[in-house]
């Protein structure tokens, strides 16, 4: 079973602009993909900022 690589949030952004493109080019047919990148690029950068806001948290509560 080959390994599966992680996916950059820039790679999320390029296939944005990509997916976009062809939503203007060629009409809506491609909307859910463009949904489903935006979507992912969301979940993506909020768990990050979710998990800096927590590691603040212990952060402030541990200092003396």
């Amino acid at each position: 079973m080959p390994s599966r690589r992680v996916i950059s949030e820039e790679e999320i952004e390029d296939g944005l602009n990509v997916v976009a493109r062809l939503i203007d080019r060629y009409g809506d047919v491609y909307w859910p993909v463009f949904e489903r990148l935006e979507r992912e690029l969301e979940d993506r950068r909020s768990r990050s900022w979710r998990v800096k806001s927590c590691l603040k948290r212990i952060q402030r509560h541990s200092s003396p």
